[in-house]
């Protein structure tokens, strides 16, 4: 065989060892990314329902909130109608 054909024969060979160790290299990264892609899908999987709870929260603490809002609103009217009542029968003694 001539040096030109065992060279050819030899960079052919390492060439082909090279492509098989890149791909099996590519493969090894291709499966840990595919990992760190489905871990970063179940983290904004978690933070979603973390975030609808917090959102269900909230609800419930507007609807509490409105509730005392209107409890309280109630509750002035009805001091202010006792005080009305109270000064006119203040009135009504001091004219006697």
């Amino acid at each position: 065989m001539s040096y030109s054909l065992k060279s050819l024969l030899k960079l052919s060979a390492l060439g082909l060892s090279m492509g098989v160790l890149v791909g099996c290299a590519a493969q090894g990264q291709q499966e840990e990314m595919q990992q760190m892609i489905e871990d970063a899908q179940a983290q904004s999987s978690e933070a979603l329902d973390v975030a609808n709870e917090a959102r269900e929260t909230a609800q419930e603490a507007q609807g509490t909130a409105k509730a005392a809002e209107y409890k309280a609103n109630r509750n002035e009217e009805r001091i202010q109608e006792l005080n009305e009542k109270i000064d006119r029968m203040f009135e009504e003694s001091m004219q006697k």
